[in-house]
């Protein structure tokens, strides 16, 4: 009975990719994002910061797409603890990726992956670096970034979809020569809609 069950189930869920209409042309989402920022050199901890953005999506048939990302995370105050004393800093955070979507379509959902590149901005470094009165060195507030990761879609109808749940490692590289290369391994959780454009 309970592999007659399971058959039914493997039925069912190729009989779902079987019958999914073709894929949009393009996409465009809009989204909530909440980042996880966990420095490897720890002069302020770790940090939640919330922010959002949007994506849109370019397809070349069902499965394989080139996105654009763009997100953006509102100030925040980070405490940074120095040799020379504590500082309550102000940061912004904006990230620009691109990059190849890998989709598998079923009848009412679609689970996808991502690979993206670009780089990531902020302000924090040279705020510290104001705030503290050091001069005597520079703060690349330009870094580079990537995310890898995926998620879930649901369709709620012809044109438009929930995007339940992304989930990716976000790696942000922010460069200042004081201690060098500074690598901040990041989680991030994003969700909100999307809207489809061509296709059946």
């Amino acid at each position: 009975m309970k592999k007659l069950r399971l058959v039914s189930l493997g039925l069912v869920l190729l009989g779902s990719v079987a019958s999914f209409a073709q894929a949009p042309k393009a996409e465009v989402s809009a989204d909530y994002s909440l980042l996880v920022y966990n420095p490897a050199k720890n002069l302020s901890g770790s940090r939640n910061l919330n922010g959002g953005g949007g994506a849109f999506v370019y397809n070349f048939g069902n499965y394989i797409g080139i996105k654009g990302e763009f997100q953006g995370y509102g100030s925040t105050t980070a405490t940074f603890h120095l040799p020379t004393g504590t500082f309550n800093t102000q940061a912004n955070m904006f990230t620009y990726l691109f990059g190849p979507q890998i989709s598998i379509p079923l009848k009412k959902f679609r689970v996808f992956g991502e690979g993206l590149f670009g780089g990531a901005y902020t302000n924090g470094y040279a705020n510290l670096f104001r705030d503290a009165h050091i001069m005597n060195i520079s703060a690349s507030n330009n870094g580079f970034a990537m995310a890898f990761g995926g998620g879930l879609d649901i369709k709620a109808g012809k044109n438009v979809a929930f995007r339940v749940a992304e989930v990716d490692y976000l790696l942000t590289r922010y460069e200042y020569k004081a201690i060098g290369i500074n690598n901040q391994s990041n989680f991030r959780y994003q969700a909100g809609v999307v809207f489809l454009f061509g296709g059946e």
